[in-house]
Formats: structure tokens, C-alpha cells, sequence
């Protein structure tokens, strides 16, 4: 893609632009937009025929909620196009409440400037990369350890309790929580609990060394599983450093809300 002379109208006089293109909507090449990545913020101007306008159509999304970007091509042979999707979990305020919750909002762009497919799929990784890139030195540390630094892709060990809360850990599992892990590019192996300490056998067990953290979908029992697991190893000094992920998928979930909600 030719170089593009930035509009000091997308631009905010703290941002320093570094990617700018048009690309159409993915879903409607007749729709086009000028989309503009800076260091904290992704751009998204919508052209409006029969000429540009810049008005009330722009949004611009922080990076610090986005959780993924990907590039790639449909299986179409006929089409030369490829396509790069951004995926951000903004707060945004509840149908017919007053509370915010996060709430999904895919960004996906067809890049067709040239005939050369492989030119155009380069086009799209190189923005994916750039935004992956960006997003991971935006996310805020713990312990001094920021996202960027934890090691990429990072291999789960998930663990769902399938009785739990009713049957829905599983069904969470099926729905947002895999596609969540598909967005941020997090390959998993996903392992069903069929009975009472089975997860803490499998965390027993396991070859930690290919996994570097461990994550459920249950309630309170199966994380006391997987903690006693990692105790009960002959390597349990080094094992109970795996790091440990709940996703609350109980009745209550008052651990999971302790840990993560109750202490910001």
C-alpha cells in the first residue's frame, strides 16, 4: 500500500500516528474507511459518499481494552483480498441499566489495494502485529510484570467442571469464553472433570512443563482441587508458581469475585 498523507483532522495533538490506511468493511465493499493507529488508540473514520466527510462517524477505541488482533485470508480463491480483525471489550453502560459492563466490539477491514494476494495478507499482518504490539505495553503490571512480558502465545491448561452452576461452566465455555480465547490468540487444551477430585489427580499429574498457566470454569470447589493437586506434586515448591486462572462459572462465584472484582 502507497503511503498516505495523514488528515490533521483525525489526529489529536498528543497523537503520533504510526500506521494510516483506507480499507473497506469487511462486510460491505462499498463502505470505506480511514483507519489511523497511534500509541494508545485505534482510529476509525467512516468515509461518507459522495465525498469524505469527517464528523460524528469517527470512534476512536483505547487500546487498553483490546484483547487481540488477527490477519488473514477467506478461502475464496477469487479473492485477492485479505482481512485484519481487532477485538476490544470497552465498559460500556447496560441496556435499560445504569450499571457498565464490558461488552464486545469486533473491528474487521478488507485490505484489496493490489491484485497480489500475499501483498495484501502482509499489508493485514503488519497491522495486526503493530496493534498486537502496542496493546501488550498498555496493559497494566502486576508485581512488576507487565502482559507483554508473560510469555506469547501462553499455553492453558483449562479445566471446566461441567456440573457446575447448573450446567452453565460448560456452556460458558462453548459460547464467550472460547471465542475469547480464539481473539486473543491463546491456544488451549480443555479437559472436562467427570468426577470429585479428578481435576486435583489431573493437576497431580500433569507435565507442567507444557503448560504455562492453569485455568477453570467452575466455582469454588475445583480451584481448592487444583491448588491441592499442585501441593501433592513431588515438585510442589516450583509447581504452586504456575500461575492460576479463575473464570466464574458457579452459582455464587465468591472466590472469583473476591479475588478479581472485590480487590480492583
Amino acid at each position: 500500500m502507497e503511503p498516505k498523507k495523514v488528515d490533521p483532522s483525525l489526529i489529536n495533538d498528543s497523537s503520533q500516528v504510526v500506521l494510516y490506511g483506507e480499507f473497506f468493511a469487511a462486510d460491505n465493499p462499498k463502505v470505506k474507511f480511514v483507519v489511523s493507529l497511534t500509541e494508545t488508540d485505534l482510529a476509525v473514520q467512516k468515509l461518507l459518499a459522495p465525498s469524505p466527510v469527517f464528523g460524528r462517524s469517527r470512534q476512536t477505541f483505547n487500546l487498553k481494552d483490546c484483547v487481540g488482533a488477527r490477519s488473514y485470508r477467506e478461502d475464496d480463491n477469487e479473492d485477492s483480498g485479505a482481512y485484519f480483525s481487532v477485538y476490544f471489550y470497552p465498559l460500556k453502560k447496560r441496556w435499560m441499566s445504569t450499571g457498565v459492563s464490558r461488552q464486545r466490539v469486533e473491528q474487521c477491514f478488507q485490505i484489496a489495494s493490489v491484485q497480489d494476494p500475499r501483498a495484501n495478507l502482509e499489508e493485514a499482518d503488519k497491522w495486526a502485529r503493530a496493534i498486537q504490539q502496542r496493546m501488550g505495553l498498555l496493559q497494566p503490571s502486576r508485581d512488576g510484570v507487565l502482559l507483554s512480558e508473560v510469555r506469547r502465545p501462553c499455553r492453558v491448561m483449562l479445566l471446566v467442571n461441567p456440573q457446575s452452576g447448573k450446567g452453565q461452566a460448560l456452556a460458558l465455555y462453548n459460547g464467550p469464553v472460547q471465542r475469547m480465547l480464539h481473539e486473543a490468540g491463546v491456544p488451549h487444551t480443555l479437559f472436562i472433570t467427570e468426577r470429585k477430585n479428578h481435576a486435583r489427580e489431573l493437576v497431580r499429574e500433569a507435565d507442567l512443563s507444557q503448560w504455562d498457566a492453569l485455568v477453570i470454569i467452575s466455582g469454588d470447589g475445583l480451584l481448592y482441587e487444583v491448588v491441592n493437586g499442585l501441593l501433592e506434586r513431588e515438585d510442589w515448591e516450583q509447581a504452586i508458581h504456575t500461575p492460576l486462572g479463575i473464570l466464574p462459572g458457579g452459582s455464587g462465584n465468591a472466590l472469583a469475585a473476591s479475588i478479581h472484582h472485590y480487590s480492583g
